[in-house]
């Protein structure tokens, strides 16, 4: 990519230059600052709420917090672009009560900001419920000493501690706004997610989209730098301190109000709406959509869900073992390379993936003529797209496999290298068992994740081949959101199922510890 912005400029790209890119930067800065915004405050008012505060059925409250995560953004923004339309939902309901309809233009920025904001905000609530948990209690014990009330704690101690947890979170969510395709495509918003597909697929324009691609690099990088700012000169919190011999404080009436409030809200619109009106819609098309090649979907969505999580399984444990006996350069070079692939937004990865592979199909032509294959033999199979979503989703893999190992260190392998068990004999027969919830939450996490994801297969995939997300997406652009649902039902169904074994899997971990 770096090489294509030393290539001639084309006609195409002093149209964008001159024309539009403007009006992408701000759309995209725009974007990213009032959901970071959004997320960051809300997020943490939640989490910091029902991890300080004795609410009724504390845990329950939060594991429900996290399930807006199942469903992605684009089948959020296609459920609320169909309720909110002319003849959508919420119209009929004021017809049929006699009062005159209003019209929300949810098709807009604002509309994308407010349906971002749904549905990602869980990283963030992920992301800080650990680190406030944590929290020991000798802090608050200092600030009720020093004159400090509850309230005045939290902003003038525990908020400027924990702004980096904060923007660690509030990260991620800004990563998954710049990866999106589906929402901004369908809400009509230019971004430069939007405009790397126009340029590549509209106009035929690979180095316009190469160009496009490279700033939105430069917008990655920036939120990266501002993130390690934040996170640098931070206190660390003790990691064994034991916030549980701290009792969680009374809320005042007006907290209970306001946390009950904005929880139910949240829930409404994260969870409960965009669920029934699938269900409202599904139950309308069932018949025309279950009929048409649903088994032939469901195996190709598998078939690349499982393919990739294989992949990202295997890489991690080798890279992650390595990283463990070595913890040498190479293995914090490599340890820190694969999880460089989650920061990239997709359709750099894509533009990049495709480049690649082009000059290796170029490359390799002597050899597909003498083997009888076609001349694009890798850029036109399913191997481009495995090879970009496992790049894509490494680390998602890894992170919960880097954690396994942590945990148990290496004193077990050694002790059975000690007793003559060979380096593999070792890791198989005791390490393995050990990581084997790791492994699990792994599995979960990467599958799903792929299951979900839209941009990559729509732009890397072969001729023909579609998935669950695809075909939600084509419905989608027809305008057939009743068609849509059923498909966006089993994604939500299947990654809801997945979240909830991974709370089951924590809690139990947590009362092993």
């Amino acid at each position: 990519m770096l090489a294509g912005l030393f290539q001639p400029v084309s006609e195409n790209w002093e149209h964008i230059r001159t024309i539009v890119l403007e009006r992408y930067v701000k759309n995209t800065l725009v974007l990213l600052g009032a959901v970071g915004l959004v997320t960051a405050s809300v997020g943490t008012f939640l989490s910091w709420s029902l991890t300080q505060y004795d609410f009724k059925w504390n845990q329950v409250k939060m594991s429900l917090l996290l399930l807006p995560l199942a469903i992605p953004p684009y089948i959020g923004g296609y459920v609320y672009g169909g309720i909110f339309n002319y003849s959508g939902t919420l119209e009929r309901i004021f017809r049929s009560l006699g009062w005159a309809p209003i019209h929300i233009d949810m098709l807009s920025m604002s509309g994308a900001i407010f349906v971002f904001s749904i549905f990602l905000m869980p990283y963030v609530i992920l992301v800080t419920r650990g680190f406030f948990y944590r929290l020991p209690a000798s802090y608050f014990e200092s600030a009720r000493l020093l004159g400090h009330s509850r309230f005045q704690t939290f902003f003038r101690v525990i908020l400027p501690m924990s702004r980096g947890v904060i923007a660690g979170g509030t990260v991620l969510v800004l990563l998954e706004v710049l990866n999106d395709y589906g929402l901004v495509r369908y809400f009509g918003v230019p971004v430069f997610s939007t405009a790397i597909y126009s340029a590549w697929f509209g106009l035929g324009d690979v180095q316009s989209a190469i160009r496009l691609a490279m700033i939105l690099m430069g917008i990655v990088f920036v939120v990266l730098f501002t993130e390690q700012k934040l996170t640098q000169s931070i206190p660390t919190v003790p990691a064994k301190a034991d916030a549980r011999i701290r009792r969680r404080n009374k809320p005042s009436k007006w907290l209970w109000w306001s946390f009950h409030s904005v929880y139910f809200l949240y829930l409404g619109a994260g969870v409960l709406i965009p669920v029934a009106q699938l269900l409202a819609w599904s139950k309308m098309a069932s018949k025309q959509v279950i009929m048409r090649g649903l088994p032939s979907l469901i195996g190709n969505t598998l078939k690349l869900g499982l393919i990739v999580t294989v992949g990202v399984i295997l890489c991690g444990l080798i890279i992650g073992n390595y990283q463990r006996l070595k913890n040498n350069f190479w293995g914090r070079f490599y340890s820190k390379l694969v999880v460089l692939g989650y920061s990239i937004p997709a359709p750099i990865i894509a533009v990049a993936v495709l480049l690649f592979f082009v000059q290796v199909d170029q490359s390799l032509q002597g050899t597909y003529q003498w083997l009888g294959l076609k001349n694009a033999f890798l850029t036109g199979s399913l191997f481009l797209l495995i090879f970009a979503l496992t790049l894509r989703y490494m680390a998602i893999g890894y992170n919960s496999l880097s954690a396994g190992f942590n945990r148990i260190g290496r004193r077990y392998y050694d002790a059975a290298r000690t007793l003559g068990a060979s380096g593999w004999r070792s890791f198989w027969h005791v390490d393995f068992p050990m990581l084997k919830p790791a492994i699990f939450s792994a599995i979960l996490l990467t599958f799903v994740d792929v299951l979900k994801e839209l941009p990559l297969t729509l732009i890397l995939r072969p001729f023909n081949f579609d998935t669950l997300a695809t075909r939600v997406f084509t419905y989608a652009g027809d305008e057939m959101i009743h068609e849509a649902s059923v498909y966006a039902l089993l994604i939500i169904g299947v990654s809801g199922l997945a979240l909830i074994t991974m709370q089951a899997i924590q809690k139990r971990r947590k009362s092993y510890d």
